[in-house]
């Protein structure tokens, strides 16, 4: 891929992809230029809103029928669901990993195969996740491991 880059004097930065085909390589620039502009809107204990950036999620989990969101820092709650949390921040990491967990990809510090085909991930906060057996294969693949 060549990259130019061109200093002018604009009212506002302008980005132009040109390719013969959106291929993947191309349908991951624009993701990762998405994803500067999409914010997820959470609350806290306090009832406080507050709207984070994908990549500052380490990983959301539903807990009676609550779905917390977890960053470095601090814990929050967030109306929507794993499912859409999935689709939606998929193209930025985010990876199904069991039924009541989802995990920022770019937040795995290593992984360690258990039993029964379950992948336990480790994440950067210290904090350990297990990967159910029916999205291990899933995960391994997405990795190229």
């Amino acid at each position: 891929m060549k990259i130019t880059v061109e200093h002018m004097d604009l009212p506002e930065n302008e980005v132009i992809l040109r390719c013969p085909a959106l291929d993947e390589e191309m349908l991951g620039v624009l993701s990762l230029l998405r994803s500067g502009l999409q914010r997820l809107c959470v609350w806290d204990d306090s009832r406080r809103t507050t709207l984070l950036t994908p990549d500052e999620v380490v990983y959301c989990e539903t807990v009676d029928d609550r779905i917390f969101v977890y960053t470095g820092q601090a814990m929050y709650q967030t109306a929507l669901g794993l499912g859409e949390l999935e689709s939606r921040y998929s193209g930025l990491g985010f990876f199904r990993a069991g039924k009541s967990a989802v995990v920022n990809l770019h937040h795995i510090r290593s992984l360690v195969s258990q039993g029964a085909g379950r992948i336990e991930a480790t994440l950067v906060t210290g904090e350990k996740l297990m990967v159910s057996r029916r999205y291990a294969p899933a995960l391994r693949e997405r990795l190229g491991l």
